[in-house]
């Protein structure tokens, strides 16, 4: 096998490894930020609609633009 070839098999393996690596920590980033979340009643779609607003910019249902009641609301059901 010529010596560019091995190269380019060792250089994609390593890609995929760090690719994993990354896709594993962002992951278990998450589930731990999900985890703590006191809502857990959330609907599909409203998870949806959340993660489209914020990739948007429109955040009508994000955390920030609560009022301090509706806050208080989530966090003593």
């Amino acid at each position: 096998m010529k010596r560019s070839a091995k190269i380019a098999i060792i250089s994609g393996i390593a890609v995929a490894v760090i690719i994993s690596a990354i896709a594993l920590t962002v992951h278990y980033r998450l589930a731990t930020i999900e985890g703590n979340e006191q809502n857990k009643n959330e609907t599909a779609s409203q998870i949806a609609k959340e993660i489209v607003g914020n990739l948007t910019g429109n955040k009508p249902n994000s955390e920030a633009s609560e009022s301090a009641a509706q806050h208080a609301k989530e966090m003593n059901p």
